[in-house]
């Protein structure tokens, strides 16, 4: 029996696809929810007509990361033992999928993991990321890398070649689906497309990035810059008090689901964010994206023209919006895949 465990939605985006390709072939699966992220991972849930097998809810307000992942590891556990799961499928670098892969190896059942041999320079960068990832590796069956690049930085980690598989991303395959399903049609508009969300970024970093992106407004009254709020209350508290006077073509938008980010993206001029997965979109979609990082563990994005590093210093991201602004006409090949991640997953396990 197999299990696909998830907790997050960019979890859920990843692994969704593994589960449709599964559901073709009638493989019998359990699927688990540990609730890492209760309202935003059932929202999408619904969005996709999903019910998975077990919802764990696990979170809380009260745990300390140590505490999350006891508790994820606890409850994991108990579902595998119970449904007799000899197989693991879990995508990331979450504590969920620590947790899964600390499962597997402590039960002697086979882990697969998704998205293997991301890396930094840093283990406490991105934190607790970089760690939980590279602590995975290590007990896979089978690392399922999405670029040569991965595949090259788990060799070096001592990771024997027989465990690693490049298959591309998984959210490549999901795109291609929601842009095929909802007749999205990909052009290059007047509006700007925001996120920020990141831990690192909830800080000081996000008064340079508000201010920069309230510079930009003021100067180019004519675009639109939709920024798509994140529900951590402590980073929207960051941004509300960055901007004492919101300009009137800057607008916060609520949290939205996977197809209304699609559609704003597909159609906006330029990107800004510092979000992994939307590195991982964005040569699809045929946008550039300024990344409000220091360091990406996808620099295949920055290698095929497609991403700039800007970090967070307000005038390094007003330059390099106005450079690529006025970039007429993108031709992007994804780095990360042909959007059949999921054949070849399936294929191999």
């Amino acid at each position: 029996m197999i299990a696909i465990i998830y907790g997050t939605r960019p979890e859920f985006l990843k692994v969704y696809p593994i589960i449709l390709e599964a559901q073709k072939r009638s493989i019998e699966l359990i699927t688990i929810n540990t609730g890492q992220h209760t309202s935003m991972l059932t929202e999408m849930e619904n969005l996709f007509e999903f019910e998975p097998s077990y919802k764990l809810e696990v979170q809380s307000n009260q745990f300390s990361n140590s505490n999350l992942l006891a508790k994820l590891i606890d409850s994991i556990s108990e579902v595998i033992k119970k449904e007799n799961i000899d197989k693991i499928i879990a995508q990331g670098d979450t504590f969920t999928v620590l947790a899964s892969s600390m499962v597997a190896f402590l039960e002697q059942r086979e882990f697969f993991h998704v998205e293997a041999g991301l890396r930094t320079d840093d283990i406490r960068f991105p934190f607790p990321e970089e760690y939980n990832r590279r602590v995975v590796s290590l007990t896979s069956k089978l690392n399922f890398a999405p670029t040569q690049l991965s595949k090259n930085n788990l060799l070096k980690e001592n990771i024997s070649e027989d465990k690693i598989v490049i298959t591309g991303n998984t959210i490549i395959d999901l795109l291609n689906h929601v842009l095929k399903k909802y007749e999205i049609k990909i052009e290059k508009g007047n509006d700007v497309f925001i996120t920020a969300h990141r831990r690192e970024n909830i800080s000081e970093n996000m008064y340079s990035i508000c201010g920069a992106i309230r510079e930009l407004a003021l100067e180019n009254p004519t675009i639109n810059f939709h920024w798509s709020l994140h529900p951590n209350p402590k980073t929207r508290d960051f941004i509300f008090q960055a901007f004492n006077e919101i300009p009137e073509n800057i607008y916060f938008i609520e949290p939205l689901n996977y197809v209304e980010a699609v559609t704003l993206m597909a159609k906006s001029a330029l990107i800004i964010s510092d979000s992994g997965g939307i590195q991982e979109e964005a040569p699809t979609l045929q946008k550039r994206v300024l990344i409000l990082r220091e360091e990406t563990e996808r620099p295949e994005v920055i290698e095929c023209g497609c991403g700039v590093l800007v970090g967070t210093d307000k005038n390094k991201i007003k330059l390099e919006f106005y450079k690529e602004l006025n970039v007429q006409k993108n031709n992007f090949s994804n780095p990360f895949g042909d959007g059949r991640s999921s054949v070849k997953i399936l294929n191999k396990i």
